[in-house]
């Protein structure tokens, strides 16, 4: 380019536009600038781990806090489904009429198409943030850890 007025402006012009594509891209990664979180609920019937009793199971993992749930949707399902307890966290409703469990997952997706294209190159539609999981259990049920169980 020659040496003439326009020169700075377009230097400066340029800087700004890289500059402010980091920027919004960085915010975008960090902040999910232009995204919100989208919350799906899925509610199932709670059928018990030990059969002939009303027991959820849990196994304690790290410390006293951190437990994996065993449950099981269907009456007839033989092999247990576990909770993560990096991903998920659980409540606990011991005073519910009928057992269920109520699981919400979380995701981020773009506000709407501008926001997709502007920022496809950072965080992907649909990034999964984790889920809740509420156990609804009348006050018969029993929560037992599954060491307790084995004794």
């Amino acid at each position: 380019m020659q040496h003439n007025a326009w020169r700075p402006l377009w230097i400066i012009v340029g800087l700004v536009v890289t500059v402010g594509s980091v920027l919004l891209m960085c915010l975008n990664y960090n902040q999910q600038l232009g995204m919100e979180r989208e919350q799906t609920t899925i509610t199932n019937p709670l059928s018990t781990s030990v059969k002939g009793k009303h027991v959820l199971l849990y196994k304690p993992v790290g410390t006293k806090s951190e437990r994996i749930y065993l449950y099981s949707t269907n009456p007839l399902q033989t092999k247990l489904d576990k909770t993560t307890p990096s991903t998920t966290t659980v409540a606990l409703n011991r005073h519910a009429a009928k057992a269920s469990m109520h699981i919400t997952t979380v995701h981020w997706v773009y506000k709407n198409e501008e926001m997709r294209l502007l920022f496809a190159g950072g965080v992907s539609d649909h990034t999964y943030v984790g889920e809740h999981v509420t156990f609804e259990l009348p006050a018969s049920w029993q929560v037992v850890s599954t060491t307790t169980t084995a004794k």
